[in-house]
C-alpha cells in the first residue's frame, strides 16, 4: 500500500469476525469504518469519505444485494468487495452488485482486491 492513506467501510453483522477483520486490514496500513448493519452502513457511507467497501454475505445474501445496490446508489464510483463464505449458495444478482468477490477466508485475496480497487 502506498504512504497515503485510504478508508474502507466494513460491514458484518458478526461482531467478532468485524472486529478480527478491521483489526487485519489496520495491520496492513487501512483506515478502517465498521458497522454491523446495513442501514447504519448505508449512513455512514453517506457521511464519509471511503474508497472502498468490504461487505460480508450473511445468508443466501438477498438483504446484501438490497445494501449494496444502495450502497452503489449513493457512490457509484465506490468499489465493492463481497465476501463469501465456501460453498455458500446466494440468490441470483447478488454478485451482480460487486466489483469483486473473495472467500471470507482469504485475507491475502482481500488484500489483492482492496489493492486493485481501493485505490
Amino acid at each position: 500500500m502506498s504512504k497515503s492513506f485510504r478508508t474502507i467501510l466494513c460491514i458484518c453483522s458478526d461482531v467478532f469476525s468485524l472486529n478480527r477483520r478491521c483489526g487485519f486490514l489496520r495491520e496492513h496500513g487501512w483506515l478502517v469504518l465498521s458497522s454491523t448493519t446495513g442501514h447504519s452502513g448505508i449512513v455512514q457511507f453517506a457521511a464519509e469519505l471511503v474508497h472502498a467497501i468490504v461487505l460480508d454475505v450473511d445468508g443466501d445474501g438477498a438483504e446484501t444485494a438490497v445494501i449494496a445496490g444502495e450502497l452503489k446508489r449513493t457512490k457509484a464510483k465506490v468499489p465493492i468487495i463481497l465476501l463469501v463464505g465456501e460453498g455458500q449458495t446466494l440468490v441470483e444478482g447478488v454478485v451482480e452488485c460487486a466489483d469483486a468477490v473473495v472467500p471470507r477466508l482469504d485475507e491475502s485475496g482481500l488484500l489483492k482486491a482492496l489493492e486493485r480497487r481501493g485505490r
